[in-house]
């Protein structure tokens, strides 16, 4: 009998903590796929406040999620609070049509976002580990395609009066401070991120919704201190806009 009305006061202490739980639906592709763990792991462990919904098939762009009727039933699925959305990893920074498919893609989801009582989020992603190969004439190398990538990124949250999640400029900055912590950010594809990256994307994600410096996180994943602190150091220069 006691032990059934302990676990009745429980039920009611604990309602009013989950019905505060916020929701974050993150719209993207491969990118914030391989990073979803960690961000998981970090909004759980470090008390973000959110609980994170995920809809990242690989490949896809903003244009995409924003006509796909997938896409549009996830967004109007629930009452989100924020919704971070992510472009394919080279669009934003090529030259038109493909970076005017960029800010449309843009301009059209964070309306759309708004229009559910939702904040939208872009994440701005990060130049390739060696430049893009393919594209060598207008990303020869990483910094390059960081600042066109960043620049794209920073005009559609301006414009749209958005939050910004400032990875690339997190990715700059370890690359600016540690060669080889940035090569570790990477995957062997030199794009997609590792580990490390995804634990990265997650601490800055955390800073933005939390308003928490990333520096007081204190899960260091599986990696050592020195590696987590520095990660984390990373992402509180880039949220206070300290990048390169």
């Amino acid at each position: 009998m006691k032990f059934s009305y302990l676990l009745l006061c429980f039920a009611v202490l604990a309602a009013p903590l989950a019905a505060a739980q916020k929701k974050a639906l993150f719209l993207g592709n491969s990118y914030t796929a391989q990073s979803a763990a960690f961000i998981r792991e970090v909004f759980k462990r470090e008390s973000t406040g959110y609980e994170p919904h995920f809809l990242t098939p690989g490949g896809k762009d903003l244009m995409f999620h924003l006509t796909n009727a997938n896409s549009r039933q996830k967004l109007a699925a629930a009452k989100w609070d924020v919704v971070f959305i992510q472009e394919q990893s080279q669009k934003a920074g090529l030259p038109d049509p493909f970076r005017k498919s960029f800010h449309d893609g843009a301009d059209g989801l964070c309306a759309a976002i708004k229009k559910q009582g939702a904040k939208p989020c872009l994440f701005m992603t990060w130049g390739r580990r060696d430049g893009d190969k393919r594209n060598k004439h207008v990303f020869p190398d990483f910094l390059t395609m960081h600042g066109k990538i960043s620049a794209s990124y920073e005009k559609a949250a301006k414009e749209n009066d958005a939050l910004l999640a400032p990875v690339g400029h997190a990715f700059a900055i370890i690359h600016a401070e540690d060669k080889a912590l940035f090569k570790s950010l990477y995957k062997g594809d030199g794009s997609h991120p590792s580990a490390q990256g995804g634990y990265l994307v997650a601490c800055v994600f955390h800073g933005v919704l939390s308003g928490k410096s990333p520096a007081t996180i204190r899960w260091n994943a599986n990696f050592d201190a020195k590696t987590a602190t520095a990660l984390r150091s990373a992402a509180t220069k880039a949220l206070a806009k300290k990048a390169p």
